[in-house]
């Protein structure tokens, strides 16, 4: 007598009759209401399916737009050595790279022609400083025929005296100028060379990055060792501090300034002090008022890595 459960004599949709079958020998297809054995349809059974039909590759029509640019990797590759995962780092980090190389260059520019415009208004004051540096020989000639005169005239009841060349060295007030000012140029002309040297370091690492490489799981491994690198020997730091270096030199020159003009005019020293002192101070407090207030935005990156060193 025939099993009314059995799928070969049901009269069911062809998706019923597969969910109802147990095993491979007793599955069958029911189309146009005629029983087909599944061996001759072997397309019907899911174990029989390729790859390729149990995961179909989707339609591109349908793609987003971060699928049509990075499209989806083929079954069992997403794990691969160029697959999309390593691509979308690739140019993720490279967007970085671009913002925070191109930060650090723009800093330099700055610096570098700061320290142009800087050096070429030290230099200026510089060449008329340290001619007292040098002996007056107009004073020690006159002083020698001085002498001369009042060897010659020893003779007379009041005979000339004989002057003192003693004191045509340099005095400490020129030397006081002339050693700021000199300090100041030579740290304003290493700050450049340093800056130089940075924006190579940089255009190298830069270089390093463009570099083909056989995947791109190894183009994301060597990223990470080389910006690894740039952490390591603190060249953010090192940039930060090229700026401290400028402001040094500048305070040197305004107080060789203020030892300039202390004999020539007190007056003119007395404002050039004060708005030394006033500029100085505001300097002082935009650095470190983010120290107490968190949304201060005078926040520079000498005072980030201040706290991150701290």
């Amino acid at each position: 007598m025939d099993d009314p459960n059995d799928p070969m004599h049901l009269h069911l949709p062809p998706s019923r009759a597969l969910r109802s079958t147990t095993s491979r020998a007793t599955v069958a297809q029911v189309v146009d209401g005629q029983v087909t054995k599944a061996a001759e349809f072997n397309e019907a059974c899911p174990w029989e399916e390729t790859i390729e039909r149990r995961y179909p590759a989707p339609n591109p029509e349908y793609f987003t737009e971060f699928e049509k640019r990075y499209p989806p990797d083929a079954h069992g590759e997403e794990a691969s050595s160029n697959a999309r995962v390593w691509r979308v780092y690739r140019d993720r980090v490279t967007e970085l790279d671009d913002d925070l190389l191109d930060g650090w260059h723009r800093t330099l520019d700055v610096l570098l022609i700061f320290v142009g415009l800087f050096s070429a208004i030290a230099t200026a004051f510089i060449i008329e400083a340290y001619k007292g540096l040098q002996p007056d020989y107009g004073e020690i000639t006159a002083r020698g025929v001085v002498a001369l005169l009042a060897q010659g005239n020893a003779s007379f009841a009041a005979p000339l005296p004989i002057p003192s060349f003693d004191d045509v060295d340099a005095s400490a007030r020129v030397l006081w100028i002339n050693a700021l000012w000199f300090a100041s140029l030579t740290l304003a002309l290493v700050d450049a060379l340093l800056c130089i040297l940075v924006k190579q370091w940089l255009v190298e690492y830069a270089s390093k990055q463009r570099q083909p490489t056989a995947s791109g799981q190894t183009w994301a491994w060597r990223h990470y060792a080389f910006r690894q690198g740039l952490d390591k020997w603190g060249i953010g730091v090192f940039i930060s501090s090229l700026s401290v270096i400028l402001y040094l030199a500048l305070y040197l020159f305004l107080f060789g300034l203020l030892v300039f003009l202390f004999d020539l005019d007190r007056r003119m020293c007395v404002v050039s002090m004060g708005l030394t002192i006033v500029i100085g101070s505001l300097h002082l407090v935009s650095v470190f008022l983010p120290l107490w207030f968190g949304d201060c935005p005078t926040t520079t990156p000498v005072l980030t890595h201040m706290r991150w060193i701290g």
